[in-house]
Order: C-alpha cells, then sequence, then structure tokens
C-alpha cells in the first residue's frame, strides 16, 4: 500500500533526486547559507521537493551519529529524532531472533524496521504519517531488505498479519510556537493508549513495547487496572533498561510464550543491559535478576570507589548486583559503591581513592593542592551545588588531572550531616 508521500520520495530516490542530495551536501560543505541555497535549488527543482530534500540532507549529516549505514537512509530532522540508535535497535531485533513475522506499530521511516529486517527477520510496518511511511518503503528498498509498509493508524487500520509486536507509542503530541512538539509524561495520554495496546500484547506470540526509561517500571504500576500490562503476573513478562555510551537509552517491556523460551529474555523480571562499542560493533551484556528490598552494607570507603551504570539503577537490580558482587555502599541511598579490590564489569566505572574528607571549599583545595591537581572532574550524587559551582571556587595550580566525588554523608542510623568528598584516579579494571 503506497500514500500520499510517495511520489516526492520517489523522485528523491532517483538519479535526479540522489543528485539533488549531493549537490546541497556539497554547496553546505562549502558554506553556501540556507536560504542562498534553497534559492538556487527552485530554480531547477519544484518547491516542495527542494523543501523536503532540504531537511532529508539535514537529517543525513545528523544520522551519522546513529546509524553506521547513515548515508543510505532517508528521514527527516523530526522523524530522526524519534529514531532508535542502530547498536540498541539492533540490539532488540536480535531479540526477536526465530520469533516469526513481526509487525512495527507506528514504524516512523524505518530506523527499527530496517534493523528487524535486517535481523533476518520478516517484517511489516504500519504508520500514520504518510511522508514517515514512504520514507520507510524507501529505506527498506535502499538496504535491499525485505518487508511493507501499510498506511494507516491503530486502532482503526487493519494489522497486516504477524505473530510478533513492537510498538513504540508515540509520547509526543503537536506543539505550537518555537517549543515545537511536546513530550507527553502520562501513559494514558500515549498514541496508541495502554488499552488500546493491550489485547495486541496478549494475542502476539512475542512483544515488546519500547516504554521511556523514566516512567514507572514497578510491577504493581505497570500491571495496574487499566495499565500497559494490566492483570499480567511477574513471571509473563520483563522489563529490559539498556544504555549505550553511559547513558540509558530505552526501557523495554517483553513478553509472549516466544520469547520466555530464552532465560535471560524476559526468563527473569528484570534486565539491565550496557551496549559496548561503536556504531557498528557494539556487543550486549544482560545481568538479569529481581530487584531486592536489602541494599548493600554501608561501609568506609575502601581502596577502590565505583559508580554503577545507569541500567543497574533504572532496572532496580543495583542492590542485587552490589550483593552479589561483594561491593559496599559509601553512604544510604547514595549509588556510590566501595571494594578492596576492582574488577572488570561493564556495569561499573572504578576509580583508585587517594584520599577522602569532610567536604568544605578549604579543605577541598588544600587537599587538591597537595595533591597537584591541575585539572578535575566534579561528580556528584546527593550533594547540593553543580559540579560548575564546585570548579568555579577552585584555583587549580598542578599538573595533575584527578577525579572528585562528592556526596552526601549518612550513614543511615545517625543524624550525621554534611556532605563528604573523595579524591581519586581512574582505574582501569583488570581485563576479564
Amino acid at each position: 500500500m503506497t500514500g500520499t508521500g510517495d511520489a516526492l520520495v520517489d523522485v528523491l530516490i532517483s538519479p535526479a533526486g540522489e543528485d539533488l542530495l549531493a549537490r546541497i551536501a556539497e554547496a553546505t560543505a562549502a558554506g553556501t547559507g540556507p536560504l542562498p541555497l534553497q534559492s538556487a535549488l527552485r530554480r531547477d527543482h519544484p518547491a516542495d521537493l527542494v523543501r523536503l530534500a532540504l531537511r532529508v540532507a539535514e537529517a543525513r549529516r545528523a544520522a551519522t551519529a546513529k546509524f553506521p549505514d547513515a548515508g543510505r537512509l532517508l528521514f527527516t530532522p523530526e522523524l530522526l529524532e524519534q529514531a532508535t540508535a542502530h547498536p540498541v535497535a539492533r540490539h532488540r531485533a536480535r531479540r526477536f531472533a526465530d520469533c516469526g513475522p513481526v509487525l512495527d506499530l507506528g514504524c516512523g521511516a524505518g530506523g527499527d524496521l530496517t534493523r528487524l529486517a535486517g535481523a533476518g527477520l520478516p517484517v511489516a510496518g504500519l504508520e500514520r504519517d504518510p511522508l514517515a511511511a514512504a520514507l520507510a518503503r524507501a529505506n527498506l528498498l535502499r538496504l535491499g531488505l525485505d518487508g511493507r509498509v501499510a498506511d494507516g493508524e491503530y486502532p482503526g487500520a487493519d494489522l497486516p498479519p504477524h505473530e510478533a509486536l513492537f510498538a513504540d507509542p508515540a509520547r509526543r503530541e503537536p506543539g505550537r510556537g518555537p517549543a515545537g512538539a511536546q513530550r507527553r509524561y502520562d501513559p494514558r495520554r500515549f498514541s496508541p493508549s495502554p488499552r488500546e495496546l493491550h489485547p495486541l500484547l496478549v494475542g502476539s506470540r512475542a512483544w515488546a513495547v519500547k516504554w521511556g526509561p523514566g516512567l514507572d517500571l514497578d510491577h504493581e504500576t505497570l500491571t495496574a487496572p487499566g495499565a500497559i500490562l494490566a492483570g499480567l503476573t511477574p513471571a509473563q513478562y520483563a522489563v529490559e533498561v539498556v544504555g549505550w555510551q553511559g547513558t540509558v537509552r530505552e526501557a523495554v517491556l517483553w513478553g509472549g510464550q516466544d520469547l520466555r523460551r530464552d532465560g535471560t529474555a524476559p526468563g527473569a523480571p528484570r534486565l539491565a543491559t550496557v551496549l559496548d562499542g561503536g556504531l557498528a560493533d557494539a556487543r550486549a551484556s544482560t545481568y538479569a535478576g529481581e530487584p531486592i528490598a536489602s541494599p548493600p552494607p554501608l561501609s568506609e570507603p575502601a581502596a577502590f570507589l565505583a559508580e554503577p551504570d545507569g541500567t543497574l539503577l533504572r532496572s532496580g537490580l543495583l542492590d542485587a548486583f552490589a550483593r552479589e558482587h561483594g561491593l559496599a555502599a559509601l553512604a544510604a541511598g547514595i549509588a556510590y559503591l566501595t571494594a578492596p579490590a576492582c574488577f572488570a564489569s561493564p556495569w561499573l566505572r572504578w576509580w583508585r581513592r587517594l584520599e577522602s574528607l569532610p567536604w568544605s571549599p578549604e579543605r577541598l583545595q588544600a587537599a587538591l593542592d597537595r595533591r597537584d591537581a591541575g585539572s578535575v572532574v566534579i561528580k556528584k550524587r546527593g550533594f547540593p551545588l553543580m559540579p560548575e559551582q564546585v570548579r568555579a571556587g577552585l584555583k587549580l595550580r598542578g599538573s595533575r588531572e584527578l577525579t572528585v566525588l562528592l556526596h552526601r554523608a549518612d550513614d543511615g542510623r545517625s543524624a550525621r550531616g554534611g556532605y563528604t568528598a573523595h579524591l581519586a584516579e581512574p582505574c582501569p579494571p583488570p581485563a576479564p
């Protein structure tokens, strides 16, 4: 099925369209401004084609940060912003292996759809935006991948045949003025809504729903009446939090009988996945477990300090991970850990502790002077000042780069207040 966006996109992927995109890239690289370039192009091409080509060219420049095959893909800036980065999308696609035909509900310009098809899965997409649907069809074609994209919106449209489902509910709505689209934070306002999606999940042999990592991920919230997983037990779904390049990228709700054949996805209620590497070579490490209500023991700072990856925090697995690996906490409710020795782990960033002291600007300055500090990286948890504010009050005269970790001093048992500063240096852990 084709839609109203196809005519322009067909021109854009023709040899003449490729020449137009190349001309835009060359002129932009030479420093030609947007308005003069647009005027020059309109002398040779229709205005609507020029407008689309300029947007696609702008997105293609930015897409190199998300896709290794950016030069072959077509996005607009808005659709690129919504697209999942290749390493994250490829990881998700691999979890669908052997799950049968997959429907990408609300596929946008095909960022996820092309990764699913690239993993060898038969795919179909449904997209309500005619231009996005046309770009998705073009991207499948340009990558030599099989799949179809239908124009339409769920609920209402007939769904292509499928056994597995991937859904990324729209969390933005059109806005007015310079702010543009506004993000929705209430899942009930997502499109499709949880009530609309729920029957599709129950009827699919395997399913995944992209969920905002900042939303509540606890069992009670996700399974409440009217919620996305209403009525499901912990054994019927899993929550995976995925990070790449030190940032939590997404949370995904997984379920369906086909996916439960794998002992880690979603064989455990929570999964913390770190993708280590670049655009084309990122490898996944997944820690699977259940949240526990038993924080790690508190301890005075040992020889090494560690900061856990955000995937452990958002998945609720930090306490289980810390106890399993013999790590102690520096303060109650503060996600800085300590241990007498460091070890290789994709979920931990390590420092060798040099000195710890009660926080005050004067004490910190004196300690940095003793350690010959010439530059500092300042990190903080539960500390009232921003790193920039702390740095502005320091005079760094030395030659050494150090890290300062600042946190609330709280043993969880007394009313002892104040803050602690640790001076440390990065400590690459031993190879696994």
